[in-house]
């Protein structure tokens, strides 16, 4: 009798176990088959970006420090991906591809979590052949993001990463400088924090740092580059997602206040709510994981021996310096999206800490029985 029960409940994790790996070769299939042909199916404010580094293909000689766009056609001229947009889409949405399924764990049977898992998963194989199958800077993020994940538990190799990641800022986007300090500076709060109200508390801090560093180093509020990019949009039909202040504007104080209330709002952003079903997709998307990162940081501040160092440890704390610095910076959730999109394996990842989760909840437990 027990030997059948065994029998059958080894039948039925393989049978789920078969259908969760079915349902991630389609997506993974289904994108790859997709990124070719993205731009005849989408609407042309998809790749704009994208016609302006083609545009620039044959006339860019070296990399030169702030002309992105130049830097970035250079980047697939050297690595023979300029020739034809088809081919560069096949081969970064196939690297991306990889990427996903390294940072992911495929679950043995159904429950709520992998449940989400795969919502997640399916929406960053979306994203992902939308915004990385196409000529982007954020195919050379995708890359950043990959070699950090290899090295992320190893302390002497991260500090080439940050010299990666600083090359990057220097000659393709200057706010990466940010995500990198931010990045040391979460690793310090997470590693040092016992609550998470410790936490929270620390993300207010590194607001009101920024908010102090603008104003004294280059006298302008948190909100001055987004307010200059969307000034020159007020009358773009295609930017109906911008992201607009909603406080008054002006000063430290009101500037740090916005950017906390943004940094909220890039997790749950109910601006977006307004009937689009793909703006709802993408808010319950974003909310739900925020909600599970909720849950798994404050699993990790409250658990006693637990290792804060390790490759999880580190991916929530670049997460959180990214997502701070695009609370500043990003004008629109478009393009938050866009950006956050080679991101997204590293957010995969940090949901699979379910060790932590489950052992935060049996100390509360024998906390509560003591």
């Amino acid at each position: 009798m027990v030997n059948a029960i065994q029998h059958r409940a080894r039948t039925i994790r393989f049978r789920n176990a078969a259908m969760v790996h079915g349902f991630v070769m389609f997506w993974l299939m289904a994108c790859l088959c997709f990124a070719p042909f993205n731009q005849a199916i989408l609407p042309a404010k998809y790749f704009f970006d994208a016609a302006n580094i083609a545009s620039r293909f044959g006339y860019v000689d070296g990399f030169v420090r702030g002309e992105s766009f130049d830097n970035t056609a250079l980047f697939y001229r050297l690595l023979l991906l300029s020739g034809s947009w088809q081919v560069s889409a096949l081969v970064t949405a196939g690297v991306f591809s990889v990427f996903v399924f390294q940072t992911m764990k495929l679950p043995e049977r159904f429950d709520r979590a992998v449940l989400h898992d795969l919502l997640i998963f399916t929406f960053t194989c979306i994203v992902g052949s939308v915004y990385l199958a196409q000529y982007s800077k954020e195919a050379i993020v995708m890359l950043i993001a990959m070699y950090f994940f290899g090295v992320s538990g190893k302390g002497g190799a991260k500090v080439i990463w940050v010299l990666v990641a600083c090359v990057y800022a220097a000659y393709f986007r200057e706010y990466w400088f940010l995500v990198v300090a931010f990045y040391i500076y979460y690793t310090i709060v997470l590693r040092w924090a016992r609550s998470m109200s410790a936490v929270l508390l620390g993300i207010v801090i590194a607001f009101l740092i920024l908010a102090v560093a603008f104003q004294g180093i280059f006298g302008v509020g948190l909100s001055h580059y987004r307010d200059i990019v969307n000034d020159a949009r007020t009358y773009d039909l295609d930017a109906n997602t911008m992201i607009k202040p909603l406080l008054p504007t002006g000063g430290i104080a009101l500037g740090w206040l916005n950017a906390v209330l943004q940094f909220i709002l890039m997790f749950f952003p109910f601006p977006l709510l307004s009937g689009n079903p793909l703006y709802l997709f993408f808010f319950v998307v974003i909310s739900s994981l925020a909600i599970r990162l909720y849950r798994i940081t404050r699993s990790i501040v409250v658990s006693r021996g637990v290792k804060r160092g390790g490759r999880q440890f580190n991916c929530l704390a670049l997460v959180l310096s990214f997502v701070t610095i695009q609370s500043v910076f990003e004008p629109d959730y478009g393009s938050y999206i866009k950006h956050l999109t080679p991101m997204l394996p590293l957010v995969q990842y940090v949901l699979y800490m379910r060790k932590w989760t489950q052992r935060s909840e049996s100390e509360s437990l024998h906390l509560r029985a003591g």
